[in-house]
């Protein structure tokens, strides 16, 4: 018998993130892109762009966001997820 509630089940973490992640990458996706040719926005500062417009965001969560979005970016998915959520 399976007593554990699908929460229970869940095992991904961070579910803020999750809430904003697409609005993010649409924030941080002109830096990304720009940061292509010449690195000129930190990581760090785009972590507090994260912050300021998702003030709910511990420093962690703004930093996982931002490392995920360039991933993304570095492997072509982020323009994909855009382009899927417009």
């Amino acid at each position: 018998m399976d007593t554990l509630s699908s929460a229970e089940k869940e095992k991904r973490r961070h579910h803020q993130i999750r809430g904003i992640f697409i609005k993010a990458c649409e924030l941080l996706e002109p830096v990304v892109t720009g940061n292509d040719t010449l690195k000129t926005v930190s990581s760090f500062a785009m972590a507090h762009m994260v912050q300021d417009h998702f003030p709910e965001l511990t420093p962690a969560e703004a930093h996982i966001v931002v490392v995920t979005v360039e991933k993304m970016h570095h492997e072509q998915r982020l323009q994909a997820i855009l382009k899927k959520q417009s």
